[in-house]
């Protein structure tokens, strides 16, 4: 387990903390929606470096009025460089597997993220989990299997948001441990670990954009830098693995526009599988809402 030192010791703030995730969740999906769009015609690393180039006009403002000096200073550097890589293995992965799966279905095996991430913050993070939390994760985990409808055949490009999703619960269980920190330090480090390491994965792929899709690609860089920034507000207010279960709601967005911006219509058990994931959400609120009192 880490050394408790490491652990954020602000007093924690679970129901700021679920709305903040709520927000980043409905950001990151219109990330996602906009990426399944663009790998139609874009190669996806190059999607993916679009929103680290992005990032460095809209934080180089916020850095110099702070400072480039104290904006990089932080006793968890190595910390923030892992989550960072982390962050952009999961990123190019799952929108590698836009390009062939369709996006519910993808967000739906990305739904096993919140089971990591309650697993791993019990050794790695100490946090204590009880059966009633358990028992709604595992609820709203049945509620995406529901959703991916009886007699779906895996293939092997399922698997990579499965990867996606335990790479991606590793780095929040590093967010977690730089949660005391300044977001913009945490946007930073994201930003030029995540610029350094996806250029030359994309210079291979590099076509023009036009201007629409420069366009769509802008707007969802903006979208998901909002994504991390709520995300990493929430994980410094509340426990991991009170926020994980939240990610499930992402299922209800990418829904709703895959509907709207592809045609995707959901089939009868994607509702009722959502129907569950909301309501073990929903329990779980209201769990915390109760202790907090």
């Amino acid at each position: 387990m880490i050394d408790s030192a490491s652990v954020p010791n602000k007093p924690d703030r679970p129901l700021t903390g679920i709305t903040l995730m709520l927000a980043a969740v409905a950001a990151y999906t219109v990330t996602d929606s906009i990426s399944k769009y663009l790998t139609g015609e874009i190669h996806p690393f190059q999607i993916v470096w679009s929103r680290y180039f992005v990032y460095v006009f809209i934080l180089v403002p916020f850095v110099l009025r702070r400072g480039v000096a104290a904006t990089f200073d932080t006793p968890h550097r190595s910390i923030h460089i892992w989550r960072s890589a982390l962050m952009l293995a999961s990123t190019a992965v799952f929108v590698f597997s836009l390009s062939t799966l369709d996006l519910v279905f993808a967000v739906t095996v990305a739904f096993a993220s919140p089971f990591f991430v309650t697993m791993l913050s019990i050794p790695v993070l100490g946090e204590k989990v009880g059966m009633r939390r358990w028992s709604a994760i595992f609820v709203g985990f049945l509620g995406v299997l529901v959703a991916l409808q009886p007699g779906v055949a895996f293939t092997p490009w399922s698997l990579l948001p499965l990867a996606s999703a335990f790479i991606w619960a590793v780095g929040l269980i590093l967010t977690r441990l730089t949660g005391s920190e300044p977001p913009l330090t945490m946007l930073v480090y994201l930003t030029a670990v995540g610029l350094v390491l996806s250029t030359p994965m994309m210079l291979p792929f590099w076509t023009w954009p036009s201007a629409w899709d420069w366009g769509l690609m802008i707007f969802a860089a903006i979208c998901n830098l909002i994504g991390f920034y709520t995300m990493f507000r929430a994980f410094a207010l509340a426990p991991a693995s009170t926020l994980a279960p939240f990610s499930y709601s992402q299922i209800l967005w990418a829904t709703l526009l895959g509907w709207a911006l592809m045609g995707q219509i959901p089939g009868f058990w994607i509702y009722v599988g959502g129907g569950i994931v909301v309501a073990s959400g929903v329990y779980i609120w209201h769990r915390e809402r109760m202790l907090a009192r």
